[in-house]
Protein backbone atom coordinates (compact mmCIF):
# COMPACT_ATOMS: atom_id res chain seq x y z
CA UNK A 1 0.00 0.00 0.00
CA UNK A 2 2.89 2.36 0.77
CA UNK A 3 4.67 1.61 -2.48
CA UNK A 4 1.80 2.21 -4.93
CA UNK A 5 -1.43 4.19 -5.18
CA UNK A 6 -2.33 7.89 -5.43
CA UNK A 7 -0.76 8.86 -2.12
CA UNK A 8 2.83 10.01 -2.05
CA UNK A 9 4.95 9.29 1.03
CA UNK A 10 8.07 11.08 2.24
CA UNK A 11 10.06 9.94 5.29
CA UNK A 12 11.93 12.75 7.10
CA UNK A 13 14.41 12.39 9.95
CA UNK A 14 12.66 13.88 12.98
CA UNK A 15 15.61 15.94 14.18
CA UNK A 16 17.20 17.26 10.95
CA UNK A 17 14.08 17.03 8.74
CA UNK A 18 16.27 15.52 5.99
CA UNK A 19 14.51 13.20 3.50
CA UNK A 20 15.36 9.53 4.13
CA UNK A 21 13.03 7.78 1.70
CA UNK A 22 10.16 8.29 -0.77
CA UNK A 23 7.70 5.87 -2.33
CA UNK A 24 7.36 5.52 -6.14
CA UNK A 25 4.21 7.68 -6.22
CA UNK A 26 6.08 10.55 -4.56
CA UNK A 27 9.01 10.11 -6.95
CA UNK A 28 6.61 10.19 -9.89
CA UNK A 29 4.91 13.37 -8.61
CA UNK A 30 8.21 15.18 -8.10
CA UNK A 31 10.01 13.72 -11.11
CA UNK A 32 13.01 12.87 -8.92
CA UNK A 33 14.56 9.57 -7.89
CA UNK A 34 14.97 8.77 -4.21
CA UNK A 35 18.68 9.53 -4.51
CA UNK A 36 17.87 12.96 -6.02
CA UNK A 37 15.30 13.73 -3.32
CA UNK A 38 17.50 12.98 -0.30
CA UNK A 39 19.75 16.09 -0.47
CA UNK A 40 16.82 18.46 -1.21
CA UNK A 41 15.47 20.93 1.34
CA UNK A 42 11.96 22.35 1.63
CA UNK A 43 12.66 25.38 -0.57
CA UNK A 44 14.02 23.11 -3.35
CA UNK A 45 10.76 21.17 -3.69
CA UNK A 46 8.09 23.67 -2.60
CA UNK A 47 6.32 26.56 -4.30
CA UNK A 48 8.20 29.88 -4.05
CA UNK A 49 5.07 31.57 -2.68
CA UNK A 50 5.52 33.25 0.69
CA UNK A 51 3.28 30.85 2.63
CA UNK A 52 5.40 27.86 1.51
CA UNK A 53 8.84 29.17 2.46
CA UNK A 54 11.32 26.80 4.14
CA UNK A 55 10.87 27.93 7.74
CA UNK A 56 7.10 27.39 7.47
CA UNK A 57 7.65 23.85 6.23
CA UNK A 58 10.15 23.06 8.98
CA UNK A 59 7.75 24.42 11.61
CA UNK A 60 4.98 22.22 10.23
CA UNK A 61 7.12 19.06 10.51
CA UNK A 62 8.26 20.09 13.98
CA UNK A 63 4.63 20.47 15.02
CA UNK A 64 4.14 16.82 14.10
CA UNK A 65 7.17 15.92 16.21
CA UNK A 66 5.77 17.84 19.18
CA UNK A 67 2.15 16.72 18.91
CA UNK A 68 2.34 13.45 17.04
CA UNK A 69 0.50 14.66 13.93
CA UNK A 70 -0.06 17.81 11.89
CA UNK A 71 -2.17 18.38 8.77
CA UNK A 72 -1.64 21.12 6.20
CA UNK A 73 -2.32 22.06 2.60
CA UNK A 74 1.13 22.30 1.04
CA UNK A 75 2.08 23.30 -2.47
CA UNK A 76 5.05 21.28 -3.74
CA UNK A 77 7.09 21.93 -6.90
CA UNK A 78 8.18 19.20 -9.30
CA UNK A 79 11.52 18.86 -11.07
CA UNK A 80 10.14 20.56 -14.20
CA UNK A 81 8.91 23.58 -12.18
CA UNK A 82 5.21 22.68 -11.99
CA UNK A 83 3.46 23.51 -8.70
CA UNK A 84 0.82 21.15 -7.33
CA UNK A 85 -1.30 21.62 -4.22
CA UNK A 86 -1.57 18.70 -1.82
CA UNK A 87 -3.46 17.65 1.28
CA UNK A 88 -0.55 16.53 3.48
CA UNK A 89 -0.52 14.80 6.88
CA UNK A 90 2.74 14.65 8.87
CA UNK A 91 2.84 11.88 11.49
CA UNK A 92 5.55 11.07 14.05
CA UNK A 93 6.65 7.41 13.79
CA UNK A 94 9.10 5.73 16.17
CA UNK A 95 11.56 3.23 14.65
CA UNK A 96 14.34 1.27 16.33
CA UNK A 97 16.88 3.57 14.74
CA UNK A 98 15.05 6.67 16.00
CA UNK A 99 11.93 8.76 15.35
CA UNK A 100 10.95 9.86 11.84
CA UNK A 101 8.19 12.04 10.38
CA UNK A 102 6.11 10.36 7.70
CA UNK A 103 4.37 12.79 5.33
CA UNK A 104 1.48 11.37 3.33
CA UNK A 105 0.16 13.66 0.61
CA UNK A 106 -2.14 13.57 -2.38
CA UNK A 107 -2.59 16.02 -5.26
CA UNK A 108 -5.79 18.03 -4.76
CA UNK A 109 -5.23 20.72 -7.44
CA UNK A 110 -8.15 19.53 -9.57
CA UNK A 111 -10.39 19.19 -6.53
CA UNK A 112 -9.65 22.77 -5.50
CA UNK A 113 -10.39 24.03 -9.01
CA UNK A 114 -13.72 22.19 -9.00
CA UNK A 115 -14.52 23.57 -5.56
CA UNK A 116 -13.75 27.10 -6.73
CA UNK A 117 -15.89 26.66 -9.83
CA UNK A 118 -18.73 25.22 -7.78
CA UNK A 119 -18.42 28.07 -5.29
CA UNK A 120 -18.55 30.67 -8.07
CA UNK A 121 -21.58 29.00 -9.60
CA UNK A 122 -23.30 28.76 -6.24
CA UNK A 123 -22.60 32.41 -5.45
CA UNK A 124 -23.89 33.44 -8.87
CA UNK A 125 -27.13 31.51 -8.50
CA UNK A 126 -27.53 32.72 -4.92
CA UNK A 127 -27.22 36.35 -6.02
CA UNK A 128 -29.79 35.81 -8.75
CA UNK A 129 -32.23 33.99 -6.49
CA UNK A 130 -31.85 36.60 -3.75
CA UNK A 131 -32.23 39.57 -6.09
CA UNK A 132 -34.98 41.86 -4.85
CA UNK A 133 -36.80 42.08 -8.18
CA UNK A 134 -35.72 38.88 -9.94
CA UNK A 135 -37.02 35.34 -9.96
CA UNK A 136 -36.02 32.11 -11.69
CA UNK A 137 -38.06 29.69 -13.77
CA UNK A 138 -36.84 26.40 -15.26
CA UNK A 139 -38.57 25.19 -18.43
CA UNK A 140 -38.70 21.69 -19.86
CA UNK A 141 -38.32 20.73 -23.52
CA UNK A 142 -41.95 21.70 -24.15
CA UNK A 143 -41.41 25.23 -22.75
CA UNK A 144 -43.48 24.40 -19.67
CA UNK A 145 -42.54 25.41 -16.12
CA UNK A 146 -40.56 22.65 -14.45
CA UNK A 147 -39.45 24.48 -11.30
CA UNK A 148 -39.42 27.99 -9.87
CA UNK A 149 -37.81 30.09 -7.15
CA UNK A 150 -39.96 31.38 -4.26
CA UNK A 151 -40.20 34.94 -5.59
CA UNK A 152 -41.85 33.78 -8.83
CA UNK A 153 -45.15 33.18 -7.05
CA UNK A 154 -45.28 36.78 -5.86
CA UNK A 155 -44.53 38.18 -9.31
CA UNK A 156 -47.09 36.01 -11.11
CA UNK A 157 -49.69 36.12 -8.34
CA UNK A 158 -49.95 32.31 -8.33
CA UNK A 159 -48.88 29.48 -6.06
CA UNK A 160 -45.95 27.27 -7.17
CA UNK A 161 -48.40 24.47 -7.95
CA UNK A 162 -50.41 26.79 -10.22
CA UNK A 163 -47.25 27.61 -12.20
CA UNK A 164 -46.05 24.05 -12.85
CA UNK A 165 -46.79 22.59 -16.27
CA UNK A 166 -47.82 25.89 -17.87
CA UNK A 167 -46.13 27.85 -20.65
CA UNK A 168 -45.39 31.56 -20.35
CA UNK A 169 -48.14 32.24 -22.87
CA UNK A 170 -50.64 30.47 -20.61
CA UNK A 171 -49.52 32.43 -17.53
CA UNK A 172 -49.67 35.88 -19.16
CA UNK A 173 -52.33 37.87 -21.00
CA UNK A 174 -49.68 39.18 -23.38
CA UNK A 175 -46.20 37.93 -24.35
CA UNK A 176 -43.94 39.62 -26.86
CA UNK A 177 -40.47 41.05 -27.45
CA UNK A 178 -39.67 44.52 -26.11
CA UNK A 179 -40.29 47.35 -28.55
CA UNK A 180 -37.51 47.40 -31.15
CA UNK A 181 -36.11 43.99 -30.15
CA UNK A 182 -35.94 40.91 -32.32
CA UNK A 183 -37.21 37.53 -31.19
CA UNK A 184 -35.44 34.19 -31.41
CA UNK A 185 -34.36 31.29 -29.28
CA UNK A 186 -31.98 32.00 -26.41
CA UNK A 187 -28.37 30.93 -26.80
CA UNK A 188 -25.64 30.53 -24.17
CA UNK A 189 -24.43 34.04 -23.36
CA UNK A 190 -27.13 35.64 -25.57
CA UNK A 191 -30.50 35.45 -23.82
CA UNK A 192 -33.79 36.22 -25.53
CA UNK A 193 -35.79 38.96 -23.84
CA UNK A 194 -39.58 39.01 -23.65
CA UNK A 195 -42.10 41.27 -21.98
CA UNK A 196 -45.04 39.68 -20.17
CA UNK A 197 -48.24 41.35 -19.03
CA UNK A 198 -49.66 39.55 -15.99
CA UNK A 199 -53.20 40.01 -14.70
CA UNK A 200 -53.11 40.15 -10.88
CA UNK A 201 -55.64 41.09 -8.22
CA UNK A 202 -53.82 44.43 -7.85
CA UNK A 203 -54.08 45.15 -11.56
CA UNK A 204 -51.81 44.52 -14.55
CA UNK A 205 -48.14 43.84 -13.89
CA UNK A 206 -45.34 43.92 -16.49
CA UNK A 207 -42.42 41.52 -16.28
CA UNK A 208 -39.17 41.22 -18.19
CA UNK A 209 -38.21 37.61 -18.96
CA UNK A 210 -34.69 36.74 -20.15
CA UNK A 211 -34.60 33.20 -21.55
CA UNK A 212 -31.26 31.46 -21.95
CA UNK A 213 -30.08 27.91 -22.56
CA UNK A 214 -27.52 27.07 -19.85
CA UNK A 215 -25.16 24.14 -20.46
CA UNK A 216 -23.45 22.34 -17.58
CA UNK A 217 -21.82 18.89 -17.64
CA UNK A 218 -23.40 18.20 -21.03
CA UNK A 219 -26.92 18.99 -19.81
CA UNK A 220 -28.78 21.94 -21.36
CA UNK A 221 -31.37 23.65 -19.18
CA UNK A 222 -33.66 26.48 -20.24
CA UNK A 223 -33.59 29.15 -17.53
CA UNK A 224 -35.85 32.21 -17.36
CA UNK A 225 -34.82 35.21 -15.24
CA UNK A 226 -37.91 37.31 -14.46
CA UNK A 227 -37.92 40.90 -13.17
CA UNK A 228 -40.73 43.30 -12.35
CA UNK A 229 -40.61 46.24 -14.80
CA UNK A 230 -44.09 47.62 -14.11
CA UNK A 231 -42.75 50.99 -12.99
CA UNK A 232 -40.57 51.30 -16.08
CA UNK A 233 -43.41 50.40 -18.44
CA UNK A 234 -45.80 52.83 -16.75
CA UNK A 235 -43.20 55.60 -16.96
CA UNK A 236 -42.64 54.83 -20.64
CA UNK A 237 -46.36 54.93 -21.32
CA UNK A 238 -46.63 58.22 -19.47
CA UNK A 239 -43.73 59.57 -21.52
CA UNK A 240 -45.39 58.37 -24.74
CA UNK A 241 -48.58 60.13 -23.67
CA UNK A 242 -46.67 63.32 -22.93
CA UNK A 243 -44.96 63.15 -26.31
CA UNK A 244 -48.29 62.60 -28.06
CA UNK A 245 -49.81 65.49 -26.12
CA UNK A 246 -46.81 67.64 -27.00
CA UNK A 247 -47.32 66.96 -30.69
CA UNK A 248 -51.04 67.63 -30.37
CA UNK A 249 -50.48 71.01 -28.70
CA UNK A 250 -47.78 71.98 -31.20
CA UNK A 251 -49.99 71.04 -34.12
CA UNK A 252 -52.90 72.80 -32.46
CA UNK A 253 -50.81 75.98 -32.42
CA UNK A 254 -49.86 75.36 -36.03
CA UNK A 255 -53.53 75.09 -36.96
CA UNK A 256 -54.08 78.39 -35.19
CA UNK A 257 -51.38 79.97 -37.34
CA UNK A 258 -53.07 78.52 -40.40
CA UNK A 259 -56.45 79.92 -39.33
CA UNK A 260 -54.87 83.34 -38.82
CA UNK A 261 -53.35 83.09 -42.29
CA UNK A 262 -56.70 82.24 -43.85
CA UNK A 263 -58.43 85.12 -42.08
CA UNK A 264 -55.67 87.60 -42.88
CA UNK A 265 -54.69 86.55 -46.39
CA UNK A 266 -58.02 85.48 -47.85
CA UNK A 267 -59.84 88.50 -46.47
CA UNK A 268 -57.94 91.03 -48.59
CA UNK A 269 -58.25 89.44 -52.07
CA UNK A 270 -61.87 88.40 -51.51
CA UNK A 271 -62.78 91.91 -50.35
CA UNK A 272 -60.96 93.42 -53.34
CA UNK A 273 -62.70 91.08 -55.79
CA UNK A 274 -66.05 91.94 -54.21
CA UNK A 275 -65.33 95.67 -54.52
CA UNK A 276 -64.53 95.35 -58.24
CA UNK A 277 -67.68 93.31 -58.88
CA UNK A 278 -69.91 95.69 -56.88
CA UNK A 279 -68.48 98.66 -58.74
CA UNK A 280 -69.12 96.95 -62.04
CA UNK A 281 -72.68 96.10 -60.99
CA UNK A 282 -73.32 99.76 -60.09
CA UNK A 283 -72.14 100.92 -63.52
CA UNK A 284 -74.25 98.29 -65.28
CA UNK A 285 -77.37 99.27 -63.31
CA UNK A 286 -76.73 102.95 -64.10
CA UNK A 287 -76.25 102.19 -67.79
CA UNK A 288 -72.73 103.63 -67.68
CA UNK A 289 -70.75 100.39 -68.14
CA UNK A 290 -68.49 100.46 -71.16
CA UNK A 291 -66.88 97.32 -72.53
CA UNK A 292 -63.44 98.46 -71.34
CA UNK A 293 -64.82 99.05 -67.83
CA UNK A 294 -66.35 95.58 -67.76
CA UNK A 295 -63.13 93.94 -68.96
CA UNK A 296 -61.06 95.92 -66.43
CA UNK A 297 -63.31 95.02 -63.47
CA UNK A 298 -63.54 91.35 -64.40
CA UNK A 299 -59.77 91.12 -64.97
CA UNK A 300 -59.03 92.69 -61.57
CA UNK A 301 -61.54 90.43 -59.82
CA UNK A 302 -60.06 87.38 -61.56
CA UNK A 303 -56.57 88.32 -60.38
CA UNK A 304 -57.76 88.55 -56.79
CA UNK A 305 -59.55 85.19 -57.04
CA UNK A 306 -56.41 83.61 -58.54
CA UNK A 307 -54.45 84.93 -55.58
CA UNK A 308 -57.09 83.38 -53.30
CA UNK A 309 -56.66 80.00 -55.03
CA UNK A 310 -52.88 80.20 -54.53
CA UNK A 311 -53.39 80.90 -50.83
CA UNK A 312 -55.74 77.91 -50.46
CA UNK A 313 -53.19 75.65 -52.22
CA UNK A 314 -50.46 76.90 -49.89
CA UNK A 315 -52.61 76.20 -46.84
CA UNK A 316 -53.33 72.70 -48.16
CA UNK A 317 -49.60 71.98 -48.44
CA UNK A 318 -49.12 73.32 -44.92
CA UNK A 319 -51.80 70.99 -43.54
CA UNK A 320 -50.08 68.03 -45.20
CA UNK A 321 -46.78 68.97 -43.54
CA UNK A 322 -48.47 69.17 -40.13
CA UNK A 323 -48.85 65.38 -40.17
CA UNK A 324 -45.44 64.65 -41.73
CA UNK A 325 -43.01 62.41 -39.76
CA UNK A 326 -39.43 63.28 -38.89
CA UNK A 327 -37.31 63.74 -42.02
CA UNK A 328 -34.34 65.67 -43.38
CA UNK A 329 -34.91 69.42 -43.66
CA UNK A 330 -33.03 72.67 -44.20
CA UNK A 331 -33.25 74.93 -41.15
CA UNK A 332 -32.99 77.98 -43.42
CA UNK A 333 -36.17 76.90 -45.22
CA UNK A 334 -38.01 76.26 -41.95
CA UNK A 335 -36.95 79.67 -40.67
CA UNK A 336 -38.09 81.40 -43.89
CA UNK A 337 -41.52 79.76 -43.72
CA UNK A 338 -41.85 80.61 -40.02
CA UNK A 339 -40.99 84.26 -40.66
CA UNK A 340 -44.08 84.55 -42.85
CA UNK A 341 -46.34 83.89 -39.83
CA UNK A 342 -44.07 85.98 -37.60
CA UNK A 343 -44.47 88.87 -40.03
CA UNK A 344 -48.26 88.73 -39.79
CA UNK A 345 -48.12 89.10 -36.00
CA UNK A 346 -45.40 91.74 -36.15
CA UNK A 347 -47.30 93.90 -38.65
CA UNK A 348 -50.33 93.97 -36.36
CA UNK A 349 -48.08 95.24 -33.52
CA UNK A 350 -46.07 97.70 -35.60
CA UNK A 351 -42.81 95.74 -35.19
CA UNK A 352 -40.19 95.32 -37.93
CA UNK A 353 -38.74 91.84 -38.45
CA UNK A 354 -35.18 91.71 -39.79
CA UNK A 355 -33.62 88.43 -40.89
CA UNK A 356 -30.15 87.11 -41.70
CA UNK A 357 -29.71 83.70 -43.32
CA UNK A 358 -26.52 81.64 -43.13
CA UNK A 359 -25.05 80.85 -46.56
CA UNK A 360 -25.78 77.36 -47.82
CA UNK A 361 -28.19 74.77 -46.42
CA UNK A 362 -28.37 73.94 -42.71
CA UNK A 363 -29.33 70.22 -42.68
CA UNK A 364 -31.24 68.83 -39.69
CA UNK A 365 -33.37 65.77 -38.99
CA UNK A 366 -36.71 66.32 -37.30
CA UNK A 367 -40.31 67.42 -37.71
CA UNK A 368 -40.57 70.58 -39.75
CA UNK A 369 -43.75 71.89 -38.16
CA UNK A 370 -42.51 71.38 -34.59
CA UNK A 371 -39.20 73.16 -35.22
CA UNK A 372 -41.09 75.94 -36.98
CA UNK A 373 -43.32 76.32 -33.95
CA UNK A 374 -40.26 76.78 -31.73
CA UNK A 375 -38.99 79.60 -33.93
CA UNK A 376 -42.44 81.21 -34.06
CA UNK A 377 -42.87 80.99 -30.27
CA UNK A 378 -39.51 82.64 -29.60
CA UNK A 379 -40.24 85.35 -32.18
CA UNK A 380 -43.70 86.05 -30.71
CA UNK A 381 -42.12 86.45 -27.30
CA UNK A 382 -39.58 88.91 -28.75
CA UNK A 383 -42.36 90.82 -30.54
CA UNK A 384 -44.26 91.17 -27.26
CA UNK A 385 -41.15 92.67 -25.67
CA UNK A 386 -40.50 95.05 -28.55
CA UNK A 387 -44.13 96.23 -28.51
CA UNK A 388 -43.96 97.48 -24.91
CA UNK A 389 -44.34 101.29 -24.76
CA UNK A 390 -41.09 101.77 -22.81
CA UNK A 391 -38.98 100.02 -25.48
CA UNK A 392 -37.66 102.33 -28.19
CA UNK A 393 -36.42 99.60 -30.57
CA UNK A 394 -39.53 98.42 -32.39
CA UNK A 395 -37.81 95.57 -34.18
CA UNK A 396 -36.51 92.03 -33.74
CA UNK A 397 -33.74 90.17 -35.57
CA UNK A 398 -33.88 86.51 -36.58
CA UNK A 399 -30.73 84.90 -37.95
CA UNK A 400 -29.53 81.38 -38.73
CA UNK A 401 -25.98 80.06 -38.40
CA UNK A 402 -23.71 77.02 -38.61
CA UNK A 403 -21.31 76.16 -35.79
CA UNK A 404 -19.32 72.97 -36.35
CA UNK A 405 -21.53 69.98 -35.57
CA UNK A 406 -24.41 72.32 -34.73
CA UNK A 407 -26.76 74.55 -36.70
CA UNK A 408 -29.13 77.02 -35.17
CA UNK A 409 -31.37 80.04 -35.16
CA UNK A 410 -31.13 83.09 -32.86
CA UNK A 411 -33.90 85.58 -32.03
CA UNK A 412 -32.79 88.99 -30.72
CA UNK A 413 -34.86 91.74 -29.13
CA UNK A 414 -33.89 95.02 -27.49
CA UNK A 415 -36.42 94.87 -24.67
CA UNK A 416 -36.00 94.73 -20.90
CA UNK A 417 -33.79 91.65 -20.69
CA UNK A 418 -34.18 88.59 -18.51
CA UNK A 419 -32.89 90.11 -15.29
CA UNK A 420 -35.37 92.98 -15.34
CA UNK A 421 -38.30 90.76 -16.37
CA UNK A 422 -37.50 88.27 -13.60
CA UNK A 423 -37.12 91.05 -11.03
CA UNK A 424 -40.45 92.62 -12.03
CA UNK A 425 -42.16 89.24 -11.87
CA UNK A 426 -40.77 88.42 -8.42
CA UNK A 427 -41.59 91.88 -7.08
CA UNK A 428 -45.24 90.93 -7.30
CA UNK A 429 -44.75 87.79 -5.21
CA UNK A 430 -45.19 87.60 -1.40
CA UNK A 431 -42.10 88.24 0.70
CA UNK A 432 -39.79 85.26 0.87
CA UNK A 433 -36.69 83.78 -0.70
CA UNK A 434 -36.21 84.27 -4.42
CA UNK A 435 -35.12 81.22 -6.38
CA UNK A 436 -32.92 82.02 -9.34
CA UNK A 437 -33.05 80.29 -12.72
CA UNK A 438 -30.80 80.10 -15.73
CA UNK A 439 -30.95 79.25 -19.41
CA UNK A 440 -34.18 78.29 -21.10
CA UNK A 441 -35.81 77.55 -17.71
CA UNK A 442 -35.28 81.20 -16.76
CA UNK A 443 -36.93 82.26 -19.99
CA UNK A 444 -39.92 80.01 -19.37
CA UNK A 445 -40.27 81.23 -15.78
CA UNK A 446 -39.96 84.88 -16.78
CA UNK A 447 -42.69 84.88 -19.41
CA UNK A 448 -45.01 82.07 -18.27
CA UNK A 449 -47.42 84.51 -16.66
CA UNK A 450 -48.45 86.30 -19.86
CA UNK A 451 -52.16 86.57 -20.44
CA UNK A 452 -51.82 85.75 -24.14
CA UNK A 453 -50.44 82.30 -23.37
CA UNK A 454 -46.91 82.76 -24.72
CA UNK A 455 -45.53 80.99 -21.66
CA UNK A 456 -47.26 77.77 -22.68
CA UNK A 457 -45.60 78.09 -26.07
CA UNK A 458 -42.21 78.39 -24.40
CA UNK A 459 -42.78 75.24 -22.34
CA UNK A 460 -43.72 73.38 -25.51
CA UNK A 461 -40.67 74.76 -27.24
CA UNK A 462 -38.40 73.49 -24.49
CA UNK A 463 -39.77 69.96 -24.80
CA UNK A 464 -39.63 70.00 -28.60
CA UNK A 465 -35.97 71.01 -28.54
CA UNK A 466 -35.13 68.26 -26.03
CA UNK A 467 -36.90 65.73 -28.22
CA UNK A 468 -34.71 66.73 -31.17
CA UNK A 469 -31.54 66.32 -29.04
CA UNK A 470 -30.93 70.05 -29.22
CA UNK A 471 -30.38 72.81 -26.70
CA UNK A 472 -31.53 76.36 -26.00
CA UNK A 473 -29.06 79.05 -24.95
CA UNK A 474 -30.29 82.32 -23.43
CA UNK A 475 -28.04 85.37 -23.15
CA UNK A 476 -28.25 89.14 -22.72
CA UNK A 477 -28.31 91.27 -25.86
CA UNK A 478 -26.05 94.31 -26.22
CA UNK A 479 -26.85 96.95 -25.00
CA UNK A 480 -30.19 95.59 -23.76
CA UNK A 481 -32.69 92.88 -24.41
CA UNK A 482 -32.40 89.14 -24.85
CA UNK A 483 -30.88 86.67 -27.31
CA UNK A 484 -32.43 83.21 -27.36
CA UNK A 485 -30.67 80.63 -29.52
CA UNK A 486 -31.97 77.29 -30.73
CA UNK A 487 -29.16 74.80 -31.48
CA UNK A 488 -29.75 71.46 -33.23
CA UNK A 489 -27.34 68.68 -34.29
CA UNK A 490 -26.24 69.01 -37.90
CA UNK A 491 -27.50 66.06 -39.94
CA UNK A 492 -24.70 63.94 -41.40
Amino acid sequence: MALHGETGILIHEAASKNILWANPTACEMFGFTVEELRPLKAHHMSSPEQQYRREVGVAWLQDAVNHGSSRKRWKYRSKDGQDFLTDAVATLVHFADGPVVMVQFRNISREVEREAELSRTTDYLTRIMAHASAAILLLDDDERVLDSSPFVSELFGRTPGQLLGHTLEELAVHVGPPEGAAGGAGEPGRPTELELEIDTVDGPRWLSAQIEDVEHDGIISRMVVVRDITTRVEMQRENDYQQANLQYLARYNAMGDMAMTIAHELGQPLAAAGNFLRGLMSRVEAGQARESDIRYALDRAQRQLTRTADIVASVKRYVQRIESPAAAHDLNEIMAESLYFVGLRANDRGIRVDSEFAPGPLPITGEQILIGQVIINYCVNAIDEAALPENAEKRILVRSFADGEWVGCSVLDWGRGLDQVTAEQQSGLPDGPRVGASGNRQLVNAFSGKQDGSGIGLVLSERIVERHRGEVVVADNDPCGTVITLRLPRAG
